[in-house]
Parts: C-alpha cells; structure tokens; sequence
C-alpha cells in the first residue's frame, strides 16, 4: 500500500532513557518566519500523564541546539489534594494577523491523577474536569494572551479558587486538532464539548442520545474566530453542537479536528470507540464496526450534518480504532492530508494502532484512495501491542517536507513504556 508520489524516510531519532520509560519529541517554529525552533521534550512511564517535561531551542533549523530546560512546573502544579495539568496545543502562525494561535487544555484532578483517572475507568466517575483555552503571541513576542472558550455562561477559572462550581460545571471542554487560519484571517477549530451540555445547547434528551455514562463523555462543536485588535484576542462563534449516540460510538466524540475545503465546505473528523464496557454502562452491540466519523457543514460553520463513517473516494467505508489523527495543509503544494491508523475489520476498542498512513482529500472531503501511503506498520519484532498514534507534526520551512515525531510505545514485547522516539520524513509531491 505505497503511492509513488509520496515518500516516507523513517529514522531513530531518540532512544528511550531506560526501559520503563518512552522519549517524546515535537518541534516548532518560534517565529513568523525564519528557521528558529524550539523542541520539547517528555518523558512518560504511564498512561495520560507527562512524567517530565523539557525544552530546548535552535536558530538554525534543527542542526544545533542549546541546552534543555526543565518546564514541567509550567504544566503541573498540586493545589492542595488535588493536581493541575495544562496541556499546551501546537501553535499555528497567522500571518494576517501576524501572531500565533493555539488551543490549550486544563484539566484538574480532583483527588490527584491516579484516583481520578482510577475513577473514570473503573467506575465511570468524572473525578478529573477539562476546559480548553485560546490564546494568542504576537510574532517575537515570549508573552501571550489567553481567553477561556466560553460556549455557555460560567465562570473564568481562579487560581485561588480552582473548585468554584460555576467554573468547574460549565464550559467543559477537551481540546481538538490544530487551529485552521482561514483566507480572510479568521480561524477555525474544534472542542470536544461535554455530552450534557452539547444536548442541552440542542433540545434534546441526553437519555435518548448518550445514557450510557454522560458525565465523561463528549460531543463536538466546531468554533470560528474574528480577531478583535481591541481586546488582543479572538470574536468566538459556535456551531450547533454535533452528538453521536452510545449506540454508534460508546465513548461519543474523542480528539475531533476540523478544516475547511477549498470548496468553502468545512470538515470535522473526530475518534469513535465501539468499545464495550461495564463500567461505562455502555449500549454499544458486540460486533459493531471501528471507523472514524466525520460531518460537514456548508453554511460556513453553523450546522454540521449528522456523523457518519468515513470512507474512501470510491465509497469504500474503511476501520479504525479509537486512536488520534490529524488532518493538515501542506505547506508545499496546498493540497489537505490526513495522518491516522486505518485497519481491518477486526478493530475493538483502541487497537490495533498500526500501521500509520497519510491519504490526500479530495474536494468533499474524502479520503483518495490511490494517495493512501503507509507511514510505519508493525514488524515482525514488534510487540502486538505497538502503538503507532502517538506523534506530532512539523513542516519544515526550507523544503516543505512534514517531519513526524511518533513515540513507538509498545515496540518491545512486554514493556509498553520502553519506546524510543523516531522521526518520518515524508516528501509530498
């Protein structure tokens, strides 16, 4: 499964430290134009958390770089019982407005990350809350602004009041994909809004769409944003919140990523599961297939149609685990990618993740089936618990080629944290 006119370079780029823990790597350009970059670095030894966290930077595109920094106390803090994790989201430079833009996540752990996440497997509890935040740094600029996505009423978050419930209860959010700058200098991106809230905002009944385990779950709403110079910051407008059923997906929307179509049409691609679990009181029935769901809208973002299973050009609906993609712009030849797992028709739950592939869209927004090309599958040294989903995308300034960083958790047979950080070089034509 190859495509002549795309090619792949794989290369060791990290080992991990030792043999309970995976490298991490992704890359950034700093300013609006040049070849400054800045790397950062994490280390992780178990499941949703970054154990450390460094950075280190390069004014000559990667070939030599300065020092690390130690910046795990600008992610994690502990405020009394509880712990506090921001997750930065990629910055993407509009040059309307010259400034960069991004989407950040802030999840708190009530009880610390090990009881809250304790909780949400094994008891369906939400013990843990996340809010997503977009911010904004002036070209050149070490300060930026940020703004809480307030798609309801509610509070801002207060640092010396973490748990005030009119923060804590509304606006919820897990963060999406990259933030698409559109042609007139207005962006576009997506939340995973939570499920109460998503049919609330709809008028429906969450007991009709999402009964299973409502208060850990999400749906979708695709935000777009006109920069206001008074304020520093972006005009925020919603879509009508998109919700999928515990029936087609048991943990409804995960990681959703939007883009807009040379048409004027705009993409929303999100992560289903058709996992089954008691714990979650899930509905979904035994033999439910794996895919990836997508919706559109053509009124510029208001409505989006309802979400169905992705596919290919030739209507070819494709498998695909709960696992993160990534659509993106190429900086070379304008043409829009997406990067994820596509399987067979075995695919439960999370797996399996591999192999990794890059496909072209077309027009609509589907997949072009002779342009899928594989990235890295496993091999037979490989455990069968190798993941090939969790990377991070850089466009090089110089040849347009899209380096991929992917931690290869799982590559050894029996030690899932012993993964070492390759790089992808993929050429587009």
């Amino acid at each position: 499964m190859s495509n002549p006119s795309i090619t792949v370079r794989r290369e060791l780029y990290a080992p991990a430290p030792d043999d309970q823990t995976s490298e991490g790597r992704s890359q950034c350009y700093v300013n609006g134009d040049g070849l400054r970059r800045v790397e950062h670095r994490t280390l992780q030894r178990e499941s949703d958390w970054t154990n450390a966290r460094f950075t280190r930077r390069s004014d000559d595109n990667g070939r030599t770089w300065d020092q690390w920094q130690d910046v795990h106390d600008q992610s994690a803090e502990t405020k009394g019982d509880d712990e506090i994790y921001t997750h930065q989201g990629a910055e993407t430079f509009n040059p309307h407005h010259n400034h960069f833009v991004s989407v950040s996540m802030r999840r708190i752990f009530f009880g610390g990350h090990h009881k809250a996440y304790e909780a949400m497997w094994g008891r369906g509890e939400a013990q843990y809350v996340d809010h997503s935040m977009l911010t904004v740094r002036p070209d050149r600029a070490e300060q930026c602004a940020g703004q809480l996505i307030k798609y309801e009423p509610g509070a801002d978050y207060d640092p010396q009041n973490w748990r005030d419930p009119n923060y804590i209860d509304n606006n919820r959010a897990y963060f999406g994909g990259a933030v698409d700058v559109l042609d007139n200098g207005d962006i576009l991106f997506t939340i995973a809004a939570a499920v109460r809230a998503c049919c609330r905002i709809r008028g429906l009944d969450i007991h009709d769409i999402f009964p299973s385990c409502p208060d850990i779950m999400c749906g979708m709403i695709v935000v777009r944003g006109s920069f206001n110079p008074a304020r520093g910051n972006y005009d925020l407008t919603f879509s009508r919140p998109i919700v999928i059923s515990d029936l087609k997906s048991s943990r409804g929307v995960c990681e959703p990523a939007a883009i807009r179509l040379p048409s004027g049409r705009i993409l929303a691609v999100f992560r289903g599961s058709n996992v089954i679990s008691e714990n979650w009181n899930t509905r979904i029935l035994p033999g439910t297939p794996a895919h990836k769901w997508f919706c559109y809208s053509d009124d510029g973002g208001e409505t989006f149609t309802d979400p169905v299973p992705w596919h290919f050009d030739d209507a070819d609906v494709f498998y695909s685990p709960a696992t993160i993609s990534a659509l993106l712009r190429s900086e070379k030849n304008q043409n829009l990618y997406w990067i994820g797992n596509i399987t067979d028709h075995t695919a439960y739950g999370n797996g399996p993740r591999y192999p990794l592939l890059i496909a072209q869209l077309n027009d609509h927004g589907l997949l072009i089936k002779d342009t899928l090309t594989v990235i890295d599958k496993r091999e037979p040294q490989d455990s069968p618990e190798l993941q090939l989903s969790n990377f991070a995308i850089l466009q090089d300034r110089p040849t347009g080629l899209i380096e991929l960083y992917l931690s290869k958790l799982g590559q050894r047979p029996n030690h899932l944290w012993h993964a070492d950080c390759y790089r992808y070089l993929i050429d587009l034509p």
